[in-house]
């Protein structure tokens, strides 16, 4: 039971010396009630004892009835005054013991009102950080939020001028000279591939030189005074030299001594030259390779898969510019993809960073997806201004600033010096139904209607005429499965003009299972199905993939659209 504590009561913290003072209670023993007892049948037993009274001097007949019940009166008066002293004591301990609940409950309500405080305070120092960091975003000028950055970047600039132009003219002729040791190589032994080791020291320069530029290319974006209009003048300066190419379809000499830069450049080149810096991909470097030396390697589609990511490039036309720019805006958008990914696990197999290149009317369009936490829609605007950061969106109640808020705003201003798009946006897991047909070895077909939902944070699975969901759906027909065939349907049955979305099959071994994951266009699977064989019985499970995330896409006109434009 709860101790209420009077109104009276200061409720002042006691200090330890009034403790210790207040916690000694005096106990009462029953010292007088017991030493009477016991003298009381001393005495009676020597009167009862002949031997003994004579030997002090007692006379039992001297002791009649009426002496001894008197007696007893006194040791009854004795033990009631000891009582008395108990009860006494016993309403004291009780009363020292209820003021000590009370001095607890004073303390506990001390240190209740102490942490409330510091919460409070601690809140209110929390809220005016962030409404101090807020203003100053908000009406700190482009120049003052940069003096740091761009003064630290022009210092480099300016001191690694005479350094950057030894260095790249040494790659340079280092990068020529294993050219010709290849050439040479080739047509001395006449084999059809120069010497491995040649190769690779070729590859290790390349990848040094074309460091050095991405570094000077960054340094020269990161000192403008205003980094769309600076690479919207250097985008002029390109489209002249373009203009000046189609013009001429000789391309004669002059032309191409005038123009030592290209002022075009692939923009599949722009992606594998992002994943080699941020990957150590073999195959990425070597197409890479190839590809400087046949730009036609790049018409053709290239997919590449890893734990990590899923790329798909698609043949795309030329763009205007500035490769590194393009790099530099990929870089931000990936490695941001990448944050996310290392804080919170993929918890589904089939999950990957999907980054997609493929040309769209007259544009170039780039996407990246990575599931996990979403963009808060409130804040999806603000995301690409100076000092917000996508990095702070995991959690709500984290106040915390994570990121610096600068990735996103020069992916936006790039953009924006490329006359181009970029938007973020939010991938929801929707109720979607299927038709799944599965076709026998006996020639039958067995169809199953079923829906998928996000329900309670995961995504689950039924039959149309079943109610209970579940997170997958296992089917264990007696016959072996030849093919299978998935169709989206409507949730009411309807599936006309949707076949075009059918996914089949090709014929299935009967001793041998198989993984498929949905062939979505846009890299995004919305389920996975995994087929496994035990002696001629074929065991089918159906899983819906949770494809909550979110997916940047960047529109950057082609060259061949500017000239359109003209």
């Amino acid at each position: 039971m709860d101790q209420i504590v009077p109104e009276n009561v200061k409720q002042t913290e006691p200090s330890d010396a009034t403790l210790l003072k207040n916690h000694r209670v005096n106990i009462h023993f029953p010292w007088l009630s017991i030493f009477a007892s016991f003298l009381l049948i001393v005495f009676f037993v020597i009167t009862v004892d002949q031997e003994l009274s004579l030997f002090y001097g007692i006379e039992n007949n001297g002791i009649d009835l009426q002496n001894k019940v008197s007696l007893l009166i006194i040791l009854g008066l004795i033990y009631l005054l000891d009582i008395r002293f108990f009860l006494n004591k016993k309403s004291q301990v009780i009363a020292h013991i209820n003021n000590l609940n009370n001095q607890l409950t004073l303390l506990s309500q001390s240190k209740k009102k102490q942490q409330q405080r510091a919460n409070t305070y601690s809140d209110h120092s929390e809220k005016l950080k962030t409404f101090i960091s807020d203003k100053l975003l908000e009406y700190m000028e482009y120049d003052e939020k940069f003096i740091h950055f761009k003064g630290i970047a022009s210092e480099v600039r300016h001191n690694g001028v005479i350094s950057y132009d030894k260095v790249v003219t040494a790659l340079n002729k280092a990068v020529e000279q294993q050219k010709f040791l290849a050439l040479y190589e080739q047509t001395d032994n006449d084999e059809s591939e120069p010497d491995k080791h040649t190769i690779d020291a070729l590859m290790d320069y390349q990848s040094a030189l074309d460091a050095m530029r991405y570094l000077w290319d960054l340094l020269d974006l990161s000192t403008a005074d205003n980094m769309s209009l600076h690479i919207g003048n250097q985008l002029i300066d390109c489209e002249e030299q373009y203009f000046q190419l189609q013009l001429d379809s000789q391309k004669s000499l002059d032309i191409t001594q005038s123009i030592p830069v290209s002022p075009t450049f692939y923009p599949q080149m722009a992606i594998l030259m992002t994943f080699a810096l941020i990957s150590d991909e073999l195959e990425i470097k070597n197409l890479i390779a190839l590809a400087k030396i046949n730009e036609l390697i790049l018409d053709k589609p290239f997919t590449f898969d890893n734990q990590l990511f899923h790329i798909s490039l698609e043949s795309t036309p030329e763009l205007l510019g500035n490769h590194n720019h393009i790099i530099l805006l990929l870089e931000n958008l990936i490695k941001n993809a990448q944050f996310f990914v290392n804080k919170n696990r993929f918890k589904q197999k089939t999950d990957r960073i999907i980054v997609r290149l493929f040309k769209e009317d007259n544009f170039a369009h780039f996407s990246i997806y990575n599931r996990g936490p979403q963009i808060n829609p409130d804040a999806i605007e603000e995301i690409f201004k100076l000092g917000f950061s996508t990095r702070n969106r995991s959690s709500t109640n984290n106040k915390q600033h994570h990121g610096k808020g600068l990735g996103l705003f020069f992916a936006s201003e790039i953009v924006k010096g490329y006359q181009g798009s970029i938007e973020a946006t939010n991938i929801e897991n929707i109720e979607t139904g299927y038709l799944l047909s599965l076709n026998l070895a006996s020639g039958e077909t067995l169809n199953h209607k079923i829906k998928t939902a996000f329900i309670d944070g995961k995504m689950n699975v039924k039959q149309e005429n079943e109610s209970q969901w579940s997170n997958e759906l296992v089917i264990q027909p007696d016959i072996p499965i030849e093919s299978i065939s998935i169709i989206p349907i409507e949730l009411n049955g309807d599936k006309e003009g949707l076949i075009e979305l059918e996914h089949t099959t090709g014929p299935i071994d009967e001793s041998e299972g198989i993984e498929w994951l949905e062939p979505a266009v846009t890299g995004i699977s919305q389920w996975f199905v995994q087929l496994k064989a035990f002696k001629n019985v074929h065991k089918l499970t159906f899983k819906p993939l949770d494809i909550n995330g979110v997916c940047f896409d960047i529109k950057i006109p082609t060259a061949k659209s500017h000239l359109e434009l003209t």
